[in-house]
């Protein structure tokens, strides 16, 4: 059979690993002593070497470990939810039924969605489950929809090794490379057989952990359940069946220790995930959110929503991310308009361009977004798009916000990041609806938030496709092409997503129309602004701020029935980073 692509092959290799552990009446290995006739004489020789064999490998690894520290070779895995089990167990009987020497779904041999294997220190494992912990605190990955697109296989000793291809969401990518770094400071190489559970580690699964990354992770990531072996013929059959792709939950996430051909041999730590919203206070405003997706999930409920409608805009200054002292665009912009002062003699003396050059946050922040916008027209213009993306991704990875010394992307608001990931864990496709640029917002927003470029809407400048060094390019010029904020939110929804949606979050006036529009449909609906009132984790402002201005929401929140957030007395914590 020939592999659609060469990821998908490098990730069932995973479950052709696996599988030798699993199928009788396979030989991995040749026949040592082809020229004897089987019987006692030789099987009691290749006994008497196997033992010796054995005992001499396990003396030359514990010998290696009393010098050196023990490792273990690990399995950081999602454990799917029933309805993922209940398939595979279906499948696996058929596939049993055909091939009777291939193994039963069992504990040792439990579905699951592997996310990352490496080698690590047993006296690091602690460390390495508290850095996991984190990553799971803020990825809620209980809360992910997984799918499972169809059926795959690969063959192996003249068999079909069967699996449920699992899809490669931003969300689930995200979660692996999460776990990917927060295992990289404790990872080490070189392994031994000493590291797996049993004896008689076969080189070949040492080296699958040595090289899972990056042979298996990032771009060679491929997500999938195991569901068991049979026939070639037979599995064509069941791939030519007609398939419903249908979604699952990951129940928990768990460590296993690995054994031979990479079983799940052993647990050796669980995490055990926390109620929806952990940053949230309980109250009014949590129960709010719970309360409406509650309903609009639940089948046969009379404020049901199908899964294509439900729908989720979110403004991002000051709603997933800070925004003060001065929109971050803003300060972008005004660090490539000082770059770029010495070529342009006539700023010094012209506003914004002048405020710009002078760090003078009053001036810049009273002009406003059509400030902001003329700085933008005069620094962005003349550059491709792929040019403008590095500048923005180099800005970002070296700058550091004034008040809290860290990367921009760091500010973003942890409550947020985990109302984002329940949305969408409940059949919420989400998008950003910015009044910042759309080209600036969309370097970032995949890795950040967890949306791909293709769901934020911003404002845009006109671009011109045009031929540069005999290639094409998309060059960026000096005209407003659409400003989307105020009643230009409801507008760009509609041209670019081309559905109403049913819940919208903000937190200025500018997002105004964008909840007045939305909460205005009929059937179920949701509105919420964030009124930023802590001072100390944050920023405190509403009603005078020049940047994030919060007035007339405020006033009309209550007769709307929009739910308003304090975030000083709603949320536990502000950012990721605050010390719990």
């Amino acid at each position: 059979m020939k592999m659609k692509t060469k990821r998908t092959a490098n990730l069932l290799a995973v479950a052709l690993v696996c599988a030798l552990a699993f199928i009788t009446g396979i030989a991995y290995a040749a026949d040592p002593l082809p020229s004897w006739n089987d019987g006692a004489a030789k099987k009691s020789i290749v006994e008497s070497a196997a033992k010796v064999t054995n005992r001499t490998h396990k003396n030359k690894e514990e010998a290696m470990q009393t010098t050196e520290d023990k490792l273990i070779a690990i399995d950081v895995l999602l454990e799917p939810d029933q309805t993922m089990i209940g398939k595979s167990r279906a499948v696996n009987a058929r596939l049993r039924e055909n091939f009777p020497a291939g193994y039963e779904l069992d504990a040792l041999h439990a579905p699951h969605v592997t996310l990352l294997q490496r080698f690590v220190r047993a006296k690091d494992f602690d460390a390495v489950t508290a850095a996991l912990t984190k990553v799971l605190v803020a990825e809620r990955p209980t809360e992910l929809r997984l799918k499972a697109k169809g059926y795959d296989y690969v063959i192996w000793g003249g068999h079909a090794v069967t699996v449920f291809i699992v899809e490669r969401t931003p969300e689930l990518m995200r979660l692996h490379q999460k776990v990917i770094d927060a295992v990289a400071p404790f990872s080490v190489s070189k392994g031994t057989a000493a590291a797996f559970v049993g004896t008689g580690i076969n080189p070949e699964t040492i080296g699958w952990v040595e090289t899972f990354i990056p042979k298996s992770s990032g771009e060679n990531y491929v997500p999938h359940v195991t569901a068991g072996v049979a026939n070639e013929d037979f599995v064509k059959r069941l791939k030519a069946e007609p398939y419903e792709a249908f979604t699952f939950k990951a129940d928990g996430v768990a460590i296993y220790q690995l054994g031979n051909f990479g079983v799940t041999a052993k647990m050796l730590w669980q995490y055990q995930a926390s109620e929806p919203l952990p940053s949230w206070n309980d109250g009014a405003v949590k129960q709010s959110i719970l309360d409406f997706v509650r309903r609009v999930t639940t089948e046969g409920s009379p404020d049901f929503v199908p899964v294509p409608e439900r729908i989720a805009v979110f403004d991002n200054d000051g709603t997933l991310w800070a925004e003060q002292p001065l929109y971050f665009q803003g300060l972008f912009v005004f660090d490539r308009v000082r770059a770029l002062a010495p070529q342009h003699s006539e700023w010094k003396d012209k506003q914004p361009f002048k405020a710009a050059i002078e760090n003078d946050m009053k001036t810049l922040a009273a002009a406003g977004l059509p400030g902001l916008a003329e700085l933008v027209m005069a620094t962005h213009a003349g550059m491709t798009t792929e040019e403008f993306e590095r500048i923005v991704k180099d800005w970002l990875a070296t700058t550091r916000h004034p008040k809290f010394s860290r990367p921009y992307t760091d500010l973003v608001f942890q409550p947020m990041l985990e109302l984002l990931a329940y949305l969408r864990a409940n059949g919420f496709k989400t998008f950003i609806v910015s009044g910042g640029g759309i080209e600036f917002v969309r370097t970032f927003s995949e890795k950040v938030y967890g949306m791909p470029p293709e769901q934020v809407v911003g404002s845009s400048i006109v671009t011109k496709c045009e031929v540069r060094d005999g290639r094409p390019a998309l060059v960026r010029e000096p005209k407003l092409d659409f400003f989307d904020d105020n009643e230009g939110k409801p507008v760009a929804i509609n041209k670019f997503i081309g559905r109403r949606p049913i819940a919208a979050f903000g937190n200025s006036d500018g997002d105004f129309q964008m909840l007045e529009w939305v909460t205005a449909g009929t059937g179920p609906r949701f509105g919420l602004i964030i009124h930023h009132d802590d001072a100390v984790r944050e920023f405190a402002y509403d009603r005078a701020s020049a940047v994030g201005k919060l007035e007339r929401g405020l006033d009309e929140a209550p007769k709307r029935g929009w739910t308003v957030v304090s975030m000083k007395n709603d949320w536990k914590r502000v950012f990721s980073f605050e010390k719990e």
